[in-house]
């Protein structure tokens, strides 16, 4: 399941002057990070790092890539694979459990099938013979006979939290790193960040995330697909109907951990709202979703700082 692209337009208020921007461009996202009140030396060993950080996961996971240890592994269940892939699909395993198997990673089959569609969309796909199977994993072992595997809606946050943990490991506490939809931002000179969501029906922001050390992530339907006969097909998949989901339009995620509010805007999205809303009741964060018919509901604890 990729996460969809979504760009967050930051307002950025009461930062230094002393500022280092760096562009990269892995997961097919271009990545901005913007560091403060650091000198110029220690932001480009940052950037060093960080760049290094984000092509690792890359060529871990990277699902079209047959040269990636994710690839290799969906390809022979018995290839040996590093402690970090393994992590990253232990992580998918426990969320296809506590979501009884509607965040399931181990669908590429199915996602490489509407990828497919999007690029050439001649025809509606053929989906009688798609067979799903939740991975099984027992003492860090994959039981499965085969796996198709697609760490799309985990490994972006996943990054961005141990980019942004490293970063305050060094010293450097006022950042901000906009990964596409997902934006993770630490202390600001003059306590807060405003932080703008994209609104899926216009070039403008609905809403203003403002605050400090904090995680946004946005999933939605609305950039990455394409229209059929009238019908709009996006990347996210539903397990359960083997179709894009088309729940609302948008849903995102703010949180302390861009990780997990990675993972949870993918779930939202294949909820709908009322299941969502019981299902945040166990995790500290606070939800936005635009609804189909551009309404925007908030979850029952949201309120500004």
């Amino acid at each position: 399941m990729k996460k969809i692209l979504l760009i967050l337009l930051l307002l950025l208020t009461g930062c230094s002057k002393q500022e280092y921007s760096k562009n990269l461009f892995y997961m097919d996202t271009v990545i901005n990070i913007k560091l403060y009140n650091v000198n110029e030396k220690k932001a480009n060993e940052a950037f060093d790092y960080l760049d290094s950080l984000y092509q690792k996961y890359e060529n871990l996971t990277d699902f079209y890539d047959s040269n990636s240890e994710l690839s290799k592994l969906n390809n022979d269940i018995n290839y040996e694979i590093s402690s970090e892939l393994l992590d990253l699909i232990k992580i998918g395993y426990e969320w296809d459990v506590k979501t009884n198997g509607l965040l399931n990673v181990n669908i590429g089959n199915l996602t490489k099938i509407w990828h497919d569609f999007r690029e050439n969309p001649v025809s509606l796909p053929n989906l009688d013979d798609v067979k799903i199977e939740s991975l099984k994993i027992e003492n860090d072992k994959i039981l499965n006979d085969k796996v198709n595997i697609d760490l799309g809606a985990i490994v972006k946050g996943y990054v961005t939290e141990k980019a942004g943990n490293y970063l305050e490991s060094v010293g450097i506490d006022y950042y901000l790193i906009n990964a596409g939809g997902n934006v993770k931002a630490g202390k600001s000179n003059k306590g807060y960040y405003n932080i703008g969501i994209a609104s899926p029906i216009s070039n403008e922001t609905f809403e203003i995330v403002k605050n400090e050390n904090i995680s946004v992530v946005t999933s939605g339907g609305y950039e990455r697909f394409y229209e059929y006969n009238g019908v709009m097909y996006h990347h996210i998949i539903d397990p359960n109907t083997l179709y894009p989901a088309n729940n609302m339009k948008s849903v995102t995620v703010i949180g302390e951990d861009s990780g997990l509010c990675d993972i949870l805007s993918t779930t939202l999205f294949l909820m709908d709202i009322d299941e969502g809303k019981e299902f945040i009741k166990d995790y500290d964060v606070k939800v936005i979703w635009f609804t189909n018919d551009n309404q925007i509901i908030k979850s029952d604890n949201y309120e500004q700082k």
